[in-house]
């Protein structure tokens, strides 16, 4: 996911999933402070919890924010960051473009939060209706990954008209009339009034086409701070730990952080599957290393890509070795 828009309410999208690490000095020297940059508002435990492991390296941290995970791989390229939050769409264009880092952690798997919405003006009543209509998404997002799949599954790929556009501009285009629909996540898919829900990227979990929020670190950093890198994945865990047991209280905590009713907040995680470590190390295994391949064979087919990816590129590049179960 990347987008500018609303940035106190998209912080709430997959709450305390969203981390970038970056060090202030030179990647030959241990850094004295860790920035940690947020695509969206982290919760206030979360925050704390950090900053207590990271001192014990003698290390404090200070919070910043990325715009996008395009910037995000920009920062990781010039070895600027030394982890950074993005879509699983995001994290194979650094791959192929030999970013060198490694896939660490996944943040979340993406659910009702991330939708196709069209006009209901636009009288789409059947997947056959789309033909000549206009479609509106970020390009390489994980919400055009999902279109596209969509288009394909239903064979209407080359009879839409798909159009590149950030968040804002697709609250505006829809709010002028510019467009029939749009795949995108919250909160722009809330501000689509009056628009009809046909398709979310829950479901389309379900079909075998699931998106995903994922962290990256360098590789300059995992060899450095090995043990940091695990003590950063061990407080996500717990994190997502309290979401499966008790996410009322994380819906609570970030609310009045926030300033903001708990449903909104409840509306805007969706139904994102957060996964602890085991169940990470499972699924990374078994499911996800594959979905990264199939999302990379597609990227590439749709010339989106600077090269074409192997099973075994995957293999290397999403890694479960710092999960705390110490898989490899």
């Amino acid at each position: 996911m990347l987008t500018k828009y609303f940035k106190p309410l998209q912080a709430l999208l997959f709450l305390c999933c969203c981390l970038v690490l970056t060090g202030c000095s030179s990647s030959n020297t241990k850094p004295t402070t860790i920035k940690i940059g947020v695509l969206r508002v982290a919760v206030a435990q979360e925050r704390k919890m950090l900053q207590s492991k990271c001192r014990q390296y003698g290390m404090k941290v200070q919070f910043i924010t990325f715009d996008s995970g395009v910037d995000a791989n920009k920062a990781l390229l010039s070895n600027s960051v030394q982890l950074a939050t993005m879509g699983h769409t995001n994290a194979v264009v650094a791959m192929a473009a030999r970013i060198p880092v490694k896939l660490v952690w996944i943040n979340d798997i993406i659910g009702s939060n991330e939708a196709l919405t069209v006009r209901r003006k636009a009288h789409i009543t059947n997947w056959d209706s789309f033909k000549g209509k206009s479609i509106a998404t970020p390009f390489a997002s994980t919400s055009h990954y999902s279109l596209m799949m969509l288009l394909k599954h239903h064979h209407l790929t080359g009879k839409v008209r798909v159009l590149d556009m950030q968040t804002p501009e697709i609250v505006a285009a829809w709010q002028r009339g510019d467009i029939d629909g749009a795949y995108t996540w919250e909160p722009s898919l809330s501000a689509l009034t009056d628009g009809k829900v046909m398709i979310n990227s829950r479901s389309m979990a379900q079909r075998g086409y699931l998106t995903a929020n994922v962290t990256l670190a360098t590789n300059s950093f995992i060899n450095a701070h090995p043990n940091i890198l695990r003590t950063i994945l061990s407080c996500l865990n717990k994190v997502h730990l309290q979401f499966e047991n008790d996410p009322q209280e994380l819906y609570l905590d970030a609310a009045k952080s926030l300033s903001m009713p708990t449903s909104v907040i409840k509306k805007q995680i969706g139904t994102s599957q957060w996964l602890n470590t085991h169940q990470q190390e499972a699924f990374i295994s078994h499911t996800f290393r594959t979905q990264f391949f199939n999302t990379a064979q597609f990227m590439w087919q749709q010339q989106t890509l600077s090269r074409p990816i192997s099973r075994k590129d995957c293999a290397q590049f999403v890694t479960v070795r710092f999960l705390n179960s110490g898989g490899q």
